[in-house]
């Protein structure tokens, strides 16, 4: 069904922009993306929307923007499928190119950290779901034994490291994967939420849960000493 200005779209798009204070033309856009993109193009624009969530200034979201554009604008037409698509990935990238890869990879860290920060506990909830004292967390994440992403002037624990049943309250094997990985917190919590194909397609925090550890550690030992 393609868009028109008529019928029960064009009545959704009217009764939508007053109900929700968005204009008639920008609905129209979403609507007819919605029915003309594919599913990996609208992942883009999700990715644009939980970037734009994830508080990034204007000015980084304008110049990401203006570098997705770059790259359509640039893509081969149509009548120019048949020519090689990997024919310049040796030569070197152009200023813009450069400025553009830049931006897409800080906008994926960007909803990478907001996805693993969603739910995450401060110091006090945590140390009341474990029933420890903070200060005894605040210890174990300093010495690199808990997970904590700064949020603000606050430390956030994500929530799914912890089991309150077991022995301090904490995964076990969670402290001998993260001495392992030897990564930044907000590093080793993507590489824990990852599917691995290692371990035939879960991901690490998984094994952890169901008190298999030990493949875990060692993929992360494995990882650790990778060049």
């Amino acid at each position: 069904m393609k868009l028109t200005e008529t019928g029960a779209i064009a009545d959704f798009i009217r009764d939508a922009s007053v109900r929700l204070g968005i204009s008639q033309e920008r609905l129209k856009t979403v609507v007819k993306a919605s029915q003309e993109l594919s599913r990996e193009e609208l992942e883009v624009m999700t990715s644009l929307a939980e970037y734009a969530r994830g508080g990034t200034s204007m000015s980084r979201r304008s110049a990401l923007s203006r570098g997705i554009k770059s790259a359509i604008e640039t893509f081969p037409k149509r009548e120019e499928a048949d020519e090689d698509p990997f024919a310049g990935i040796d030569d070197p990238m152009s200023p813009e190119e450069a400025a553009t890869a830049v931006a897409l990879a800080e906008a994926k860290s960007q909803i990478n950290r907001q996805r693993i920060l969603k739910g995450a506990l401060s110091a006090a909830e945590a140390a009341k779901l474990i029933g420890r004292s903070r200060q005894t967390l605040e210890r174990l994440r300093r010495d690199g034994r808990l997970l904590a992403l700064r949020e603000g002037n606050q430390w956030r624990y994500p929530p799914w490291q912890f089991e309150p049943d077991a022995p301090g309250g904490v995964l076990p094997g969670l402290e001998e994967v993260l001495r392992n990985l030897r990564l930044s917190p907000a590093g080793a919590a993507f590489w824990l939420l990852k599917p691995a194909e290692r371990l035939e397609g879960a991901p690490p925090i998984e094994l952890l849960r169901q008190h298999r550890p030990e493949p875990a550690i060692q993929l992360a030992w494995d990882h650790g000493w990778m060049p």
